[in-house]
């Protein structure tokens, strides 16, 4: 893909919005999402990409995907930073960038084989793109109890604690999300 700088570039960027929204909902801390959403820093970090086109140098997909997903990723440093969530001990801190890439490898696990062909790279990003896609179709609750399971690895204790809801309920948000989640990708494959 030539990824262009002119003004019909607009489009080009929209296609990552809930790639993106996606990636945020991953490393934002859940106790943030109070004060700061993942959707306002995807905004933001469209906004910045609109503003630095012009600078972007890369040629290809990926080159652009990675340039989005280091935005993003200042973006939710600058987030964190904003809270206060620097402040905890050295030692227990995990690089932003090293978990951004962590949630990537999970996104990305069971979908499609580590292969290099560029026909496979496609068929991984555009599965990547429906997974986004459909995570973002979950009702709100469903979707961070999934996300906070399967990505985040909390408890259902845990989940339900942030949640504010029983275990029981979490378990049922858990078994609903997942089975929407499978008819959604059935449903764009």
């Amino acid at each position: 893909m030539k990824v262009s700088t002119e003004d019909n570039a607009a489009p080009e960027l929209e296609q990552y919005r809930d790639y993106l929204k996606l990636l945020a909902d991953l490393q934002l801390n859940p106790r943030l999402r109070v004060k700061e959403g993942g959707s306002d820093i995807v905004q933001q970090t469209m906004l910045d990409a609109h503003r630095d086109l012009a600078n972007f140098r890369g040629k290809t997909d990926l080159e652009l995907r990675a340039w989005l997903k280091m935005i993003l990723t200042r973006n939710l440093l600058t987030v964190a930073r904003r809270y206060g969530t620097h402040k905890r001990a050295a030692g227990r801190e995990v690089s932003l960038q090293d978990r951004l890439e962590k949630s990537s490898i999970l996104f990305h696990r069971q979908l499609v084989a580590d292969q290099t062909s560029p026909s496979m790279k496609l068929i991984k990003q555009e599965r990547s793109e429906q997974l986004a896609g459909a995570l973002l179709r979950l009702l709100d609750d469903e979707r961070s109890a999934v996300v906070l399971k399967h990505f985040h690895e909390w408890s259902v204790a845990e989940i339900a604690q942030h949640l504010g809801r029983t275990q029981e309920a979490v378990a049922g948000l858990l078994r609903r999300g997942l089975k929407k989640l499978r008819e959604h990708l059935r449903e764009e494959a």
